[in-house]
C-alpha cells in the first residue's frame, strides 16, 4: 500500500538519483531536523512547514522502495563522523511529506555533486537541463514542459521546471539551487486541483529564523 501511495514521488527520487551538480562546505553542511510539523536547515537558513495532517516517509521505507543498502540510511551522529558518512553518499534526503489522501507531497533532496566527475562545475541551469532531458526521455510517463523559470523561495534563487503528465492532470515541479557541492532540489506534485493547496505549502518556506 505504501509503494503504491507514494508511487510518483519515488519516481522522483529514482530519477534525481542519475543528476549531478554542485560546490560544498562539509563543515557547515547539515540534513537538518524537524520541530513538530516545521523542518528546519541552519546551512540553508531555511524552514519548511507542513500541513499538520500530512505523513512523512521514514528514512526506511524510502530506502527499501529504492532498494538502497543500510548505509544509505544510517545517518546517526554528528560532527565528522556524520560529515564522513554524508560525503560517501550521493543523495541524501532531507524529508518526504505526502497528504492523507496521497496524491499530493512534496520532498527535500540534497545531491552531492562532488561524487560525479566534473559535477562541482553545474550550474542550476545545467542542472535543470539535465532534469529535462532525463524526465522527456522517460518512456514510462509522457511528460510535459509547463515552465521553467527562476523564483524566490526564502530569500534565494531557485530555478524552476514544471512538467506536466496526463495531459496536465498531475504536476511535477523541480526547485533547484547550488549551495557549496550541493545541489539543493525541492520537489513538489500534485492534482492540477490541488495546485492552490500546494501553493500555500511552497510560500511557507521561509528563512529560519535563529
Amino acid at each position: 500500500m505504501k509503494q503504491k501511495k507514494i508511487l510518483l514521488a519515488i519516481l522522483v527520487l529514482v530519477m534525481l538519483t542519475a543528476l549531478s551538480g554542485c560546490k560544498k562546505n562539509e563543515s557547515a553542511f547539515t540534513i537538518g531536523t524537524w520541530n513538530e510539523n516545521v523542518f528546519e536547515n541552519t546551512w540553508l537558513n531555511m524552514k519548511f512547514e507542513i500541513p499538520k495532517d500530512w505523513s512523512l516517509a521514514t528514512d526506511e521505507e524510502i530506502a527499501q522502495l529504492m532498494d538502497l543498502g543500510a548505509e544509505a540510511i544510517d545517518l546517526e551522529g554528528s560532527g565528522s563522523d556524520l560529515l564522513k558518512k554524508v560525503a560517501e553518499i550521493k543523495n541524501v534526503y532531507g524529508f518526504l511529506a505526502y497528504s492523507p489522501d496521497s496524491t499530493s507531497n512534496i520532498q527535500l533532496v540534497y545531491e552531492n555533486l562532488a561524487l560525479t566527475l566534473g559535477g562541482t562545475k553545474y550550474t542550476e541551469n545545467d542542472y535543470i537541463e539535465s532534469v529535462t532531458n532525463l524526465m522527456l526521455n522517460n518512456s514510462a510517463i509522457e511528460y510535459t514542459v509547463e515552465d521553467q523559470s527562476t523564483v524566490q523561495i526564502a530569500g534565494r534563487d531557485f530555478e524552476l521546471l514544471r512538467l506536466s503528465i496526463y495531459e496536465g492532470a498531475y504536476y511535477q515541479d523541480f526547485y533547484c539551487h547550488k549551495v557549496d557541492n550541493y545541489m539543493v532540489n525541492i520537489v513538489a506534485s500534485y492534482l492540477a486541483d490541488n495546485q492552490e493547496d500546494m501553493k500555500d505549502i511552497l510560500s511557507k518556506i521561509t528563512v529560519f529564523d535563529k
